[in-house]
């Protein structure tokens, strides 16, 4: 049975979906904070539990942890709220630290924000977090790897990188952001010049590679789920208007942030959990019509 954590956010939504596709409603069970219909749950009130929880729940025969859920910024301004960052670290030390006599198996997401910089980004870049966020992810990796080592339990650690897709309207990405803003017939917002690189990833091919992890018998490194199609952010802007067949204005708005590219090697990725196979052009399209049918 796979316990699942998160399954209300935009990861969670697809994985707990794509979960009892492949192996039953009646094998998937989801710890959230409010009642679901579509398997079996857990409310896990703020994490307020002790380690018997879970089995007490009649839920014994947990034998994979899936940990999706966390707190994750919505937009840059929220990487340093001080107690919504450390509840990262008090939910995923309740459950490893809950009584689970048949668990064989840790799945935990992390964050491409554990980084310093480096072009490509690959497993070997030096974790070097610039917010608190980053910094509790770091931690929740380390807590997550001793844990394994003295349970023997097989662990992976998915450090998961710009995904976008249908479900990440809550995020103020520029993806999300700038379609809102073409379907409201607003000026779209370019800051500083728009030569900044990004690499992006479908969510449909994360949850497919995070699906594939299940698979791995060892704990074989970390794991970057990451794209390698390379785009400006300007490039990028371009593609959405032309996929919306509009004439928006463009608002170039000064900025003093430092430009950052974002390029990564998803080598390791290919190796172990698969090829992405959506293309960055069929994945905007889809998310358009996705974003312009909510709207109506």
């Amino acid at each position: 049975m796979i316990l699942v954590t998160g399954v209300s956010g935009f990861l969670g939504t697809h994985l707990l979906r794509t979960l009892i596709e492949i192996y039953g409603q009646k094998n998937v069970v989801a710890l959230t904070s409010k009642p679901i219909i579509e398997c079996k749950y857990i409310i896990h009130n703020d994490y307020h539990f002790d380690e018997n929880y879970i089995i007490n729940c009649g839920f014994k025969n947990i034998e994979t942890i899936i940990h999706a859920g966390a707190y994750t910024p919505k937009s840059s301004s929220d990487g340093n709220h001080i107690s919504k960052c450390n509840s990262n670290i008090t939910s995923t030390a309740k459950l490893l630290k809950s009584n689970l006599p048949k668990i064989k198996n840790f799945i935990f997401f992390s964050t491409l924000d554990v980084y310093g910089y480096d072009n490509p980004i690959t497993e070997e870049t030096k974790p070097l977090p610039t917010s608190l966020y980053g910094h509790s992810k770091l931690y929740c990796e380390q807590m997550v790897s001793f844990w394994a080592a003295q349970k023997k339990v097989c662990h992976q650690i998915l450090r998961i990188g710009h995904v976008y897709g249908e479900g990440e309207e809550k995020y103020q990405k520029i993806i999300p952001v700038t379609i809102q803003r073409l379907i409201s017939n607003k000026p779209i917002q370019i800051y500083g010049d728009g030569k900044e690189i990004r690499s992006f990833i479908y969510i449909t091919d994360v949850i497919n590679a995070i699906t594939n992890s299940l698979a791995l018998k060892k704990f074989v490194g970390i794991i970057n789920l990451v794209g390698e199609e390379k785009i400006s952010i300007r490039s990028l802007i371009d593609k959405l208007v032309l996929i919306s067949g509009m004439s928006p204005e463009i608002d170039t708005i000064e900025t003093e942030n430092v430009p950052r590219d974002f390029v990564f090697d998803n080598s390791k990725m290919k190796k172990n959990l698969g090829v992405p196979k959506v293309e960055l052009v069929e994945g905007l399209n889809n998310e358009w019509n996705y974003m312009k049918n909510l709207n109506k």
